[in-house]
């Protein structure tokens, strides 16, 4: 049983394997003619420049672009500088510090300074793990209410099956949360950010509630932008609510995972068990050990005969084995 196991996973990291190669191949179709035609108008755009400005080299140019795209790296656009805000006050630094903790990180803006980067540093070594703890004990509190008890209140008042009960409740769960956290929030991007469509949106929120955070889009960079503040700390709150979501689906989906036994053949178990089944142990915990009986317990002990309880019989039991020895 345990070889077929150990065959099975092998087969599932190689399927795994294939997976991560389709992806790769599919996203190379997919992107490379439109990268190919960007470089393509940007070398026509760059001999354009220089030849309606004879009087700048093409070093001049170069070092000028470098310097520009060095500076965008750091959150910071020539574009904006003239009516843009600072990356780095509280607000845009709250954002970033939750961001940051979140492991999401969409990498603008991001310490430019050794003070700040030592920082950031020492800051998510503790931060990073005291955030998730803190995710991880809300999330499991969350659990309790809103999925453990609506599902055994199902289960006693209607007489549903726990793996019916647990599959519907699941979708439903899910699909709200996905209403809430996904499609609802991508409408109200594109209403703000004006540049973004809706599939953007979409795009832009799925890749930051699963902490990918590829920092294409970001949230709040526009000039223009009305009440960036309040934006940004709205846009913080959805982010670190729309997280402990994402959790609560995963969990939702690990616990559907244990409801399929199909799963097992790809888990080892040890040698001394027998067709994985597990065995109870010779000595029960010690938290089910009672050395005092209980009310019940004793209630019945005496309503027994004498000769019928269970400390006279083993008396008796060795009086008689002594007499006949």
């Amino acid at each position: 049983m345990a070889r077929s196991k150990a065959l099975f996973y092998v087969v599932l990291l190689a399927a795994y394997g294939l997976f991560l190669g389709l992806g790769a191949w599919v996203f190379m179709l997919l992107e490379r003619p439109c990268e190919e035609d960007v470089r393509r108008a940007l070398s026509a755009a760059h001999d354009r420049f220089l030849a309606e400005h004879g009087c700048l080299t093409e070093a001049a140019l170069e070092a000028f672009l470098g310097q520009v795209l060095d500076a965008r790296a750091l959150g910071v656009s020539v574009l904006r500088n003239a009516t843009g805000g600072l990356h780095w006050d509280l607000v845009s630094s709250f954002f970033f510090v939750s961001t940051t903790l979140t492991t999401t990180g969409y990498g603008r803006p991001a310490p430019i300074s050794a003070g700040g980067k030592a920082f950031c540093l020492l800051y998510l070594v503790f931060g990073v793990p005291f955030s998730l703890c803190l995710l991880s004990i809300t999330c499991q509190n969350l659990l309790i209410l809103i999925h453990d008890k609506p599902i055994r209140y199902l289960r006693l008042h209607f007489g549903f099956s726990n793996n019916v009960v647990t599959w519907l409740y699941a979708g439903v769960f899910i699909g709200l949360l996905t209403c809430l956290f996904l499609l609802i929030p991508a409408c109200i991007f594109t209403l703000i950010e004006g540049s973004w469509s809706y599939l953007d949106a979409l795009y832009f929120c799925f890749i930051s509630l699963t902490t990918i955070g590829l920092g294409d889009y970001v949230p709040g960079e526009q000039a223009d932008q009305r009440l960036p503040i309040l934006y940004k700390l709205c846009t913080t709150g959805y982010l670190l609510i729309g997280l402990v979501a994402m959790i609560l689906v995963l969990e939702t989906l690990k616990r559907l995972f244990k409801l399929n036994h199909n799963l097992n053949i790809f888990l080892l178990t040890n040698g001394n068990d027998e067709g994985g089944k597990e065995t109870e142990p010779l000595i029960p915990p010690f938290s089910e050990i009672s050395v005092f009986p209980s009310k019940s317990e004793e209630k019945a002990r005496r309503r027994l005969p004498h000769s019928l309880s269970p400390q006279s019989e083993s008396l008796y039991g060795s009086v008689y084995a002594a007499h006949d020895s």
